[in-house]
């Protein structure tokens, strides 16, 4: 008897520097695997000493007492044995916490019963005599009833479930596990062994102290050997990350010299296209003006014909003059100088060019805004109404129509704001024209410069909003604007759906322009 007593007190010490070392580990490095096997050698320990302690007493009630004991602690640890295979083996998180709560939780009901007597006949002792060899001991427990299969059941079934996840590893690729495997092999033979003890099939002696010591040294082998294996892992992958880092690094040095190279082309192919638009420009009016200085040159150039090349020559000047202005309004920085606006009163006084134009019939239509106060340069936004309402009229200058204007709130891209429309029904723009609708030095108009609508554009885009327009053969045109709320300093804008401009050298604009 005191040869068992202290053979299992032995293995309570074992059991207790096994459980402090996991627990060390469970807190330096983490992991829960680490903390549910500490808790598990922590239960072992538990058992192991109550088995002691059933060996040491000579009362038959004190040592059945310490025995139920001993079962209890015996189901807490195989529960917990299965929660760390669980993890090892990596299954999934969700099987692995439905499993991990059926094992604990039939563990503990099982507790529960076991010391509320469910199991047993508290009271009533029975005494016996096993051996093994030459070793002879006489075992006391209470009397067993039916239900104790179903404590017995769940101590098996965590125990074998633990076993076969570790097999399942080993089969897996995890070399690791084998230790664990044999081990696991000697538990499940001690713990069949102990099962048929204590039903009196056989009259061995208990063996699951024993057995389970093979079991924790062949999982703490794996569970450390997975933790270097893990460790060396983690090593070439941080220096296949490094050696990634470095072409990746080149790559984007690769990247940016070719980049700047491309903008450096593009900037010489928008300044050569530049150039030639402007030139162009320039060149009819030059070539006008020469005629028109040569025919005044004559002397016998009547005054009613010297009256008509001075009219050309006025014309003309004006139409550089305009296009010098418009160009250096396109250039020229912007500076957005906010306040709250009060938009209706800005649309209606752009609204007023349409007196201008006879036979457009202006339909203004203005819902409350003051939930979604604007705030922007109410002379840069005037010069953008302005030029929408001349364009829609012009677009409307053969046979007349009616330009609806409409202020109300709206949303673009979740940001609240205000949408101002400018709807008219003129003869609309085809696919072609749409798409080169807001290109510098782009018009269908005699005397435009192009630049009208780019600078609209440019002007909305500074204050955070969109231009957009939708339009087609026939069907008149909507142009509308959306100005963000609530917006007092510089923010980025929304996106456009005017067709990009040369922006590389032509930067933002300050001044008004009623041309496109």
């Amino acid at each position: 008897m005191e040869l068992l007593a202290g053979a299992a007190f032995s293995w309570c010490v074992v059991y207790v520097l096994l459980a402090t070392y996991f627990a060390i580990l469970a807190a330096r490095r983490g992991g829960l695997g680490y903390g549910a096997f500490a808790i598990a050698c922590a239960l072992a320990s538990g058992y192991a000493f109550c088995n002691a302690q059933q060996y040491h007493q000579a009362d038959p009630a004190r040592s059945a007492t310490w025995g139920l004991r001993g079962f209890v602690m015996a189901l807490g640890a195989s529960a917990l044995i299965l929660h760390t295979c669980l993890i090892y083996a990596e299954v999934s998180a969700a099987s692995r916490r439905r499993w991990a709560l059926l094992a604990n939780g039939a563990a503990l009901g099982c507790a529960v019963l076991a010391v509320s007597g469910a199991f047993h006949q508290v009271g009533v002792v029975r005494s016996r005599t096993l051996n093994l060899g030459g070793l002879q001991y006489l075992h006391h427990n209470f009397a067993g009833r039916a239900p104790q299969w179903l404590a017995q059941a769940v101590l098996l079934g965590c125990i074998a479930g633990s076993v076969t996840l570790l097999v399942r590893a080993y089969l897996a690729g995890k070399r690791e596990a084998l230790l664990a495997c044999l081990g696991g092999f000697v538990i499940v033979a001690t713990t069949v062994n102990d099962v048929l003890v204590l039903n009196e099939v056989t009259r061995a002696i208990f063996l699951s102290e024993h057995g389970f010591s093979a079991f924790a040294f062949g999982l703490s082998y794996t569970l450390l050997a997975r933790h270097e294996r893990l460790s060396d892992e983690l090593t070439l992958k941080g220096a296949e990350l490094r050696r990634r880092a470095r072409h990746l690094r080149k790559a984007y040095e690769e990247l940016r010299a070719a980049q700047q190279e491309l903008v450096r082309k593009e900037q010489l192919a928008l300044v050569g296209e530049l150039a030639a638009v402007v030139s162009h420009e320039v060149r009819n009016p030059l070539a006008v003006i020469s005629n028109a200085i040569a025919g005044l040159r004559r002397e016998t150039l009547g005054p009613e014909d010297r009256s008509t090349l001075l009219g050309i020559l006025e014309e003309e000047s004006q139409r550089l003059n305009r296009l010098v202005g418009d160009l250096l309004r396109y250039a020229r920085p912007l500076n957005v100088e906010r306040q709250r606006l009060d938009l209706p009163q800005l649309v209606g006084r752009a609204s007023d060019l349409v007196r201008n134009h006879e036979g457009v019939i202006l339909a203004l239509d203005v819902e409350p805004i003051d939930a979604t106060p604007v705030y922007g340069d109410a002379n840069l936004l005037r010069q953008v109404f302005d030029n929408l309402v001349q364009n829609a009229c012009q677009a409307m200058s053969a046979g007349g129509g009616t330009l609806g204007v409409r202020v109300s709130p709206g949303v673009e891209e979740g940001v609240e704001g205000v949408i101002v429309q400018f709807a008219d029904t003129g003869e609309g723009m085809d696919t072609q024209v749409r798409s080169r609708a807001g290109t510098p030095f782009f018009t269908t108009r005699p005397g435009g410069t192009g630049l009208g609508l780019a600078i609209c554009d440019r002007i909305v885009t500074a204050h955070g909003g969109v231009l957009s327009i939708k339009s087609g053969a026939g069907e008149g045109t909507l142009v509308n604007v959306f100005l963000p709320a609530n917006r007092r300093s510089e923010a980025p804008a929304l996106r456009s759906s005017v067709p990009p401009r040369p922006e590389v050298f032509l930067a933002q604009t300050g001044e008004n322009t009623t041309e496109s």
